[in-house]
């Protein structure tokens, strides 16, 4: 069970994110499976990185596409580290670039436990303010603590259309 959070207006941020090239984890999932992915495939990135000598340019992404809340639902989620330039061909990865992102974006301090009732709250804002979205948000973790889950701080985007 989730409790919607309060989201104050002036936390809340309409901003073009320049276009990226990432080295990508591609899968189907719901909600219920993410756990799975957590931190063996953002290892996984990062040693494959390491690997190809690739220049890190960012924080590790989750990129869902059709995600619309109910856990039965499967959609596309993939992990992405951004890098400066793809380079050898990745062992269980693809290079991508992503194209630019318009979207409204909320930072989040504190345990991913909470995250659904952020997008509870951030939803009905986004309608609120005029907005639509496509299926498509990015969780991009600036910093990722597994042993004080406090102090991880998420930037959630949500693309409009």
């Amino acid at each position: 069970m989730t409790t919607q959070q309060q989201i104050a207006n002036d936390a809340l941020f309409i901003k073009e994110v320049d276009s990226f090239t990432g080295l990508c984890f591609t899968t189907r999932a719901t909600l219920p499976q993410l756990s799975r992915y957590y931190k063996a495939v953002a290892e996984d990135l990062y040693t494959e990185a390491a690997r190809l000598s690739l220049d890190i340019n960012g924080p590790i992404q989750w990129i869902y596409t059709d995600v619309n809340g109910d856990p039965t639902n499967e959609f596309q989620l993939e992990i992405v580290l951004p890098i400066r330039q793809s380079g050898a061909e990745p062992r269980g990865f693809t290079y991508r670039t992503f194209e630019p992102f318009r979207c409204l974006s909320y930072t989040h301090t504190g345990d991913w436990s909470e995250l659904m009732g952020i997008y509870d709250a951030l939803f009905p804002a986004l309608y609120g303010m005029g907005y639509q979205n496509d299926g498509r948000v990015r969780e991009i973790y600036a910093v990722i603590d597994f042993e004080k889950p406090t102090n991880n701080v998420t930037e959630i985007q949500i693309h409009l259309v």
